[in-house]
Protein backbone atom coordinates (compact mmCIF):
# COMPACT_ATOMS: atom_id res chain seq x y z
CA UNK A 1 0.00 0.00 0.00
CA UNK A 2 0.88 3.73 -0.36
CA UNK A 3 -0.87 6.80 0.74
CA UNK A 4 -4.07 7.50 -1.54
CA UNK A 5 -4.97 3.94 -1.68
CA UNK A 6 -8.26 2.78 0.09
CA UNK A 7 -8.88 1.45 3.63
CA UNK A 8 -12.09 -0.76 3.80
CA UNK A 9 -13.58 -0.43 7.05
CA UNK A 10 -16.03 -3.89 7.93
CA UNK A 11 -17.74 -5.02 10.70
CA UNK A 12 -17.60 -8.87 11.29
CA UNK A 13 -18.20 -9.01 14.63
CA UNK A 14 -20.16 -7.05 17.57
CA UNK A 15 -21.81 -3.81 16.96
CA UNK A 16 -21.09 -0.10 17.63
CA UNK A 17 -22.72 2.01 19.83
CA UNK A 18 -20.46 5.24 20.28
CA UNK A 19 -19.34 7.32 17.06
CA UNK A 20 -16.47 8.87 18.52
CA UNK A 21 -14.20 6.71 18.15
CA UNK A 22 -14.92 5.41 14.74
CA UNK A 23 -14.45 9.19 13.35
CA UNK A 24 -11.46 9.85 15.28
CA UNK A 25 -9.80 6.95 13.48
CA UNK A 26 -11.19 7.76 10.43
CA UNK A 27 -9.16 10.60 10.93
CA UNK A 28 -6.12 8.88 12.14
CA UNK A 29 -6.11 7.15 8.62
CA UNK A 30 -6.73 10.23 6.98
CA UNK A 31 -4.11 12.28 8.36
CA UNK A 32 -1.57 8.81 6.98
CA UNK A 33 -3.11 10.20 3.70
CA UNK A 34 -5.43 7.22 2.94
CA UNK A 35 -8.92 7.57 1.72
CA UNK A 36 -11.19 5.53 3.90
CA UNK A 37 -14.54 3.80 2.71
CA UNK A 38 -17.23 3.06 5.31
CA UNK A 39 -20.89 1.97 4.55
CA UNK A 40 -22.87 5.07 4.02
CA UNK A 41 -25.66 3.83 6.35
CA UNK A 42 -23.57 2.13 9.43
CA UNK A 43 -24.47 -1.28 10.32
CA UNK A 44 -27.71 -1.74 12.11
CA UNK A 45 -27.45 -3.55 15.03
CA UNK A 46 -28.67 -6.86 15.58
CA UNK A 47 -28.39 -7.85 19.29
CA UNK A 48 -24.69 -7.61 20.24
CA UNK A 49 -23.61 -7.87 16.04
CA UNK A 50 -23.55 -5.74 13.63
CA UNK A 51 -25.49 -7.44 11.54
CA UNK A 52 -26.89 -10.33 10.48
CA UNK A 53 -24.00 -13.46 9.85
CA UNK A 54 -25.01 -13.14 6.15
CA UNK A 55 -24.97 -9.70 5.55
CA UNK A 56 -21.43 -9.21 7.52
CA UNK A 57 -20.27 -11.77 5.53
CA UNK A 58 -21.41 -10.45 2.01
CA UNK A 59 -19.82 -6.80 3.51
CA UNK A 60 -16.05 -9.39 3.72
CA UNK A 61 -16.59 -10.41 0.64
CA UNK A 62 -17.88 -7.21 -1.38
CA UNK A 63 -14.66 -5.13 0.17
CA UNK A 64 -11.90 -7.94 0.05
CA UNK A 65 -12.90 -8.79 -3.81
CA UNK A 66 -12.93 -4.70 -4.50
CA UNK A 67 -9.77 -3.76 -6.80
CA UNK A 68 -10.40 -0.21 -5.47
CA UNK A 69 -9.75 -1.52 -1.65
CA UNK A 70 -6.11 -2.61 -0.79
CA UNK A 71 -7.18 -3.04 2.82
CA UNK A 72 -9.55 -4.47 5.11
CA UNK A 73 -9.47 -3.16 8.87
CA UNK A 74 -11.73 -4.40 11.31
CA UNK A 75 -14.14 -1.53 12.55
CA UNK A 76 -13.85 -3.60 16.16
CA UNK A 77 -13.87 -6.84 17.78
CA UNK A 78 -16.17 -8.38 20.22
CA UNK A 79 -17.86 -11.81 19.16
CA UNK A 80 -19.07 -12.99 16.06
CA UNK A 81 -16.61 -13.72 13.52
CA UNK A 82 -16.77 -17.80 14.53
CA UNK A 83 -20.40 -17.36 13.25
CA UNK A 84 -18.82 -16.20 9.51
CA UNK A 85 -16.39 -19.35 9.26
CA UNK A 86 -18.99 -21.60 7.07
CA UNK A 87 -20.07 -18.76 4.87
CA UNK A 88 -16.33 -17.43 3.90
CA UNK A 89 -15.68 -18.54 0.24
CA UNK A 90 -12.34 -19.71 0.01
CA UNK A 91 -11.50 -19.84 -3.80
CA UNK A 92 -12.17 -16.04 -3.31
CA UNK A 93 -10.20 -15.54 -0.35
CA UNK A 94 -7.21 -17.51 -2.35
CA UNK A 95 -7.81 -15.56 -5.94
CA UNK A 96 -6.93 -11.90 -4.44
CA UNK A 97 -3.99 -10.45 -2.31
CA UNK A 98 -4.87 -8.08 0.59
CA UNK A 99 -4.34 -6.71 4.00
CA UNK A 100 -6.32 -8.12 6.85
CA UNK A 101 -5.78 -6.04 9.80
CA UNK A 102 -7.22 -6.02 13.55
CA UNK A 103 -6.94 -8.04 16.52
CA UNK A 104 -9.05 -9.84 19.48
CA UNK A 105 -12.16 -11.77 18.04
CA UNK A 106 -10.72 -11.09 14.11
CA UNK A 107 -7.88 -13.43 15.68
CA UNK A 108 -10.09 -16.25 14.17
CA UNK A 109 -10.45 -14.45 10.62
CA UNK A 110 -6.42 -14.18 10.64
CA UNK A 111 -6.14 -18.21 11.56
CA UNK A 112 -9.07 -18.68 8.89
CA UNK A 113 -7.01 -16.66 6.04
CA UNK A 114 -3.67 -18.34 7.13
CA UNK A 115 -5.23 -21.73 6.65
CA UNK A 116 -6.61 -20.96 3.62
CA UNK A 117 -3.94 -18.99 1.73
CA UNK A 118 -0.69 -19.15 4.17
CA UNK A 119 -0.79 -15.29 3.86
CA UNK A 120 0.62 -12.48 5.92
CA UNK A 121 -1.74 -10.76 7.72
CA UNK A 122 -1.58 -8.13 10.20
CA UNK A 123 -2.72 -8.51 14.30
CA UNK A 124 -2.82 -4.73 14.96
CA UNK A 125 -5.36 -2.03 16.42
CA UNK A 126 -8.79 -1.62 14.77
CA UNK A 127 -10.73 1.74 13.79
CA UNK A 128 -12.55 2.18 17.27
CA UNK A 129 -8.87 1.32 18.81
CA UNK A 130 -6.66 3.50 16.97
CA UNK A 131 -7.68 6.57 18.54
CA UNK A 132 -6.76 4.71 22.18
CA UNK A 133 -3.94 3.04 20.77
CA UNK A 134 0.23 4.76 21.54
CA UNK A 135 2.07 6.76 19.33
CA UNK A 136 4.20 3.67 18.86
CA UNK A 137 1.60 1.32 17.91
CA UNK A 138 0.11 3.92 15.51
CA UNK A 139 3.43 4.06 14.06
CA UNK A 140 3.82 0.78 13.73
CA UNK A 141 0.68 0.33 12.03
CA UNK A 142 1.48 2.79 9.40
CA UNK A 143 4.79 1.21 8.84
CA UNK A 144 3.17 -2.27 8.15
CA UNK A 145 0.65 -0.40 5.93
CA UNK A 146 3.16 0.72 3.38
CA UNK A 147 5.07 -2.41 3.46
CA UNK A 148 7.65 -2.15 6.20
CA UNK A 149 5.91 -4.10 8.37
CA UNK A 150 9.86 -6.61 8.93
CA UNK A 151 11.31 -3.82 10.49
CA UNK A 152 11.96 -5.92 14.15
CA UNK A 153 9.81 -5.58 17.15
CA UNK A 154 11.35 -4.91 20.51
CA UNK A 155 10.64 -2.96 23.64
CA UNK A 156 11.86 -1.93 27.16
CA UNK A 157 9.43 -3.72 28.67
CA UNK A 158 9.62 -7.56 27.56
CA UNK A 159 10.61 -9.82 30.35
CA UNK A 160 12.90 -13.08 28.95
CA UNK A 161 11.18 -15.55 31.37
CA UNK A 162 13.15 -18.09 29.76
CA UNK A 163 16.24 -17.94 27.42
CA UNK A 164 17.72 -19.70 24.90
CA UNK A 165 18.81 -19.62 21.32
CA UNK A 166 17.05 -18.32 19.02
CA UNK A 167 13.44 -19.81 17.62
CA UNK A 168 12.04 -19.95 14.80
CA UNK A 169 9.21 -20.04 13.00
CA UNK A 170 5.64 -19.11 12.20
CA UNK A 171 4.03 -16.19 13.83
CA UNK A 172 0.61 -17.71 14.81
CA UNK A 173 -1.52 -16.84 17.64
CA UNK A 174 -3.75 -13.85 19.60
CA UNK A 175 -6.49 -13.78 21.30
CA UNK A 176 -6.20 -16.61 23.72
CA UNK A 177 -10.19 -17.16 24.60
CA UNK A 178 -10.83 -16.85 20.49
CA UNK A 179 -8.60 -19.20 19.67
CA UNK A 180 -9.76 -21.70 22.10
CA UNK A 181 -12.74 -21.50 20.04
CA UNK A 182 -11.66 -23.05 16.93
CA UNK A 183 -10.10 -25.85 18.96
CA UNK A 184 -12.44 -29.34 17.42
CA UNK A 185 -13.35 -27.74 14.38
CA UNK A 186 -12.55 -27.89 11.23
CA UNK A 187 -10.90 -24.00 10.97
CA UNK A 188 -8.00 -25.39 13.80
CA UNK A 189 -4.74 -24.33 12.88
CA UNK A 190 -1.34 -26.34 12.95
CA UNK A 191 0.94 -24.77 15.47
CA UNK A 192 4.06 -27.30 14.73
CA UNK A 193 6.91 -25.32 14.69
CA UNK A 194 5.56 -22.01 15.22
CA UNK A 195 6.48 -19.09 17.67
CA UNK A 196 3.10 -18.53 19.24
CA UNK A 197 1.70 -15.13 20.59
CA UNK A 198 -0.95 -14.79 23.25
CA UNK A 199 -3.19 -12.02 24.86
CA UNK A 200 -6.42 -11.60 26.87
CA UNK A 201 -8.47 -8.88 28.81
CA UNK A 202 -11.19 -9.42 31.15
CA UNK A 203 -10.85 -13.39 32.02
CA UNK A 204 -10.00 -14.25 36.02
CA UNK A 205 -7.00 -16.02 36.29
CA UNK A 206 -8.49 -19.78 36.58
CA UNK A 207 -10.08 -19.24 33.32
CA UNK A 208 -7.05 -18.22 31.70
CA UNK A 209 -5.52 -20.78 33.61
CA UNK A 210 -8.33 -23.66 32.61
CA UNK A 211 -7.51 -22.24 28.84
CA UNK A 212 -3.77 -23.12 28.91
CA UNK A 213 -3.91 -26.25 30.57
CA UNK A 214 -6.05 -27.51 27.96
CA UNK A 215 -4.02 -26.30 25.02
CA UNK A 216 -0.84 -28.48 26.94
CA UNK A 217 -3.12 -31.49 26.87
CA UNK A 218 -4.02 -30.78 23.23
CA UNK A 219 -0.61 -31.25 23.04
CA UNK A 220 -0.54 -27.33 21.47
CA UNK A 221 2.32 -26.29 23.58
CA UNK A 222 4.25 -29.24 22.88
CA UNK A 223 4.68 -28.14 19.12
CA UNK A 224 5.75 -24.40 19.03
CA UNK A 225 8.92 -23.45 18.91
CA UNK A 226 8.65 -20.47 21.42
CA UNK A 227 5.54 -18.59 23.13
CA UNK A 228 5.26 -14.73 23.44
CA UNK A 229 2.80 -13.51 26.05
CA UNK A 230 1.22 -10.22 25.37
CA UNK A 231 -1.12 -8.19 27.57
CA UNK A 232 -3.30 -9.90 30.14
CA UNK A 233 -5.11 -7.56 32.18
CA UNK A 234 -7.84 -8.18 34.44
CA UNK A 235 -9.36 -4.96 33.67
CA UNK A 236 -8.37 -2.18 31.36
CA UNK A 237 -7.67 0.46 34.52
CA UNK A 238 -6.26 -1.97 36.65
CA UNK A 239 -3.34 -0.82 38.82
CA UNK A 240 -0.07 -1.34 37.78
CA UNK A 241 1.44 -3.31 40.74
CA UNK A 242 -1.81 -5.35 40.55
CA UNK A 243 -1.23 -6.37 37.00
CA UNK A 244 1.83 -7.08 37.16
CA UNK A 245 0.94 -9.36 40.18
CA UNK A 246 -1.94 -11.14 38.09
CA UNK A 247 0.78 -11.88 34.95
CA UNK A 248 3.09 -13.40 36.72
CA UNK A 249 0.73 -15.70 37.71
CA UNK A 250 -0.01 -16.37 33.94
CA UNK A 251 3.85 -16.93 33.28
CA UNK A 252 4.36 -19.25 35.56
CA UNK A 253 1.91 -21.32 34.43
CA UNK A 254 3.41 -21.26 30.99
CA UNK A 255 6.60 -21.98 32.53
CA UNK A 256 5.07 -25.40 34.30
CA UNK A 257 3.68 -26.45 31.59
CA UNK A 258 6.63 -25.68 28.75
CA UNK A 259 8.75 -26.91 31.32
CA UNK A 260 9.56 -30.25 29.52
CA UNK A 261 10.18 -28.50 26.03
CA UNK A 262 12.26 -25.47 27.54
CA UNK A 263 11.40 -23.65 24.79
CA UNK A 264 12.08 -19.94 24.81
CA UNK A 265 8.82 -17.78 26.93
CA UNK A 266 8.64 -14.11 26.79
CA UNK A 267 6.42 -12.10 28.71
CA UNK A 268 5.27 -8.48 28.81
CA UNK A 269 5.03 -7.93 25.39
CA UNK A 270 3.62 -4.87 23.55
CA UNK A 271 0.91 -6.74 22.32
CA UNK A 272 -3.22 -6.97 23.48
CA UNK A 273 -5.98 -4.85 24.22
CA UNK A 274 -4.07 -2.06 26.17
CA UNK A 275 -2.60 1.00 24.34
CA UNK A 276 0.30 -0.47 23.61
CA UNK A 277 -0.90 -2.44 20.62
CA UNK A 278 1.83 -3.59 17.93
CA UNK A 279 1.29 -4.39 14.82
CA UNK A 280 2.17 -7.86 14.22
CA UNK A 281 2.50 -10.23 10.85
CA UNK A 282 0.59 -12.94 11.88
CA UNK A 283 1.80 -15.91 9.24
CA UNK A 284 5.23 -14.49 8.91
CA UNK A 285 8.55 -16.57 9.58
CA UNK A 286 9.72 -15.01 12.57
CA UNK A 287 12.84 -15.44 14.92
CA UNK A 288 12.83 -14.74 18.41
CA UNK A 289 16.10 -13.71 20.07
CA UNK A 290 15.95 -13.76 23.56
CA UNK A 291 19.23 -12.00 24.22
CA UNK A 292 17.98 -8.77 22.79
CA UNK A 293 14.36 -9.60 23.28
CA UNK A 294 13.83 -9.15 19.48
CA UNK A 295 11.02 -10.05 17.65
CA UNK A 296 12.31 -9.97 13.74
CA UNK A 297 10.69 -11.27 10.38
CA UNK A 298 11.95 -12.87 7.04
Amino acid sequence: MQPGDTIGIFAPGGQIRDLAPLEQGVSILQEMGFDVRIPRQLWPGTGYLADTDRNRALEFHRMWTDPEISALLALRGGFGCLRLLPLLDRNELRQHQKMLIGFSDITILHQALFQTTKMVSFHGPMLTTLSSSSRKSVERLYACLIGKWKVPVSGPKIEVLRGGDPARGTLVGGNLSSLMSLLATPFEQDWSNAILFLEDVGEPLYRIDRMLTQLAHCGKLNQVSGIVLGDFSLVRDQDRLESLRFQEQIWIRVLELTEATGIPVWGDFPVGHGPDNLALPHGAETVMESRQAILSFQ
